[in-house]
């Protein structure tokens, strides 16, 4: 065998083996019907901790989350796969917090709930960043999508009391240092991002997405 295959063999593996070690918490979503985690209703998997009446808990906050996103922006068309855990080391198992992660991927996206996000509000946060995901496409969301973007519209559906507009403090100039810096997931940064898509038109922004998925630019499609 050639040194120009050894080489080109090499180099394969070794970005099979990074893909796999990057997008392992992924991995393990899309392969969660192989675990012991139990299927509750259709891409809704629980962990066997669970009891009968907490499961049809679950159920019916996934359905008024849902719902919140869908009277808020129209209705959503993503399915993600959902999976629940009971503790942080499950949730960690997935690569979430105790809150919640949605992961958003090339295999598409999974939501993940901890312990701790297991209520209305982190549900449809998480549902809308998978569905923001789904409409712009994996590399487009990637590449042109910023994360206080992201995590702003989401806030449009969380309505923990830290992100509501009255108990936002926050000058325009820390505001805007948000917008033009790396996001660091801090409560100050989360209300930043509230702040910068407050007049942003829910009802159409489907249609704008649509816009992103094409190639369109997000500042003058959403006129940041």
């Amino acid at each position: 065998m050639s040194k120009l295959k050894l080489s080109l063999i090499f180099f394969i593996g070794a970005i099979l083996i990074l893909t796999g070690f990057t997008q392992r918490h992924a991995l393990a979503c899309e392969f969660i019907e192989y675990s012991n985690y139990s299927e509750i209703a259709p891409n809704i998997f629980v962990s066997d901790s669970f009891n009968r009446n907490q499961k049809d808990k679950l159920l019916s906050k996934i359905t008024l989350g849902k719902s919140r996103v869908n009277t808020t922006f129209g209705q959503m068309v993503s399915n993600p796969k959902v999976v629940i855990t009971t503790n942080e080391s499950e949730a960690s198992d997935f690569g979430s917090n105790i809150y919640g992660k949605a992961l958003l991927t090339p295999l598409g996206q999974c939501i993940v709930f901890g312990s701790e996000g297991q209520n209305i509000d982190v549900i449809a946060h998480e549902y809308t960043h998978a569905e923001v995901h789904y409409r712009v496409g994996w590399l487009k969301h990637l590449l042109n999508v910023p994360i206080w973007f992201n995590e702003g519209v989401a806030l449009l559906v969380d309505f923990r009391k830290p992100y509501l507009l009255e108990n936002i403090d926050l000058s325009p100039k820390e505001v805007e240092f948000v917008k033009n810096n790396e996001f660091d997931f801090s409560i100050g940064n989360y209300q930043a991002s509230r702040v910068l898509v407050d007049k942003i038109d829910k009802s159409s922004l489907y249609q704008n997405l649509e816009k992103l998925k094409q190639g369109q630019d997000i500042n003058s499609v959403f006129a940041l």
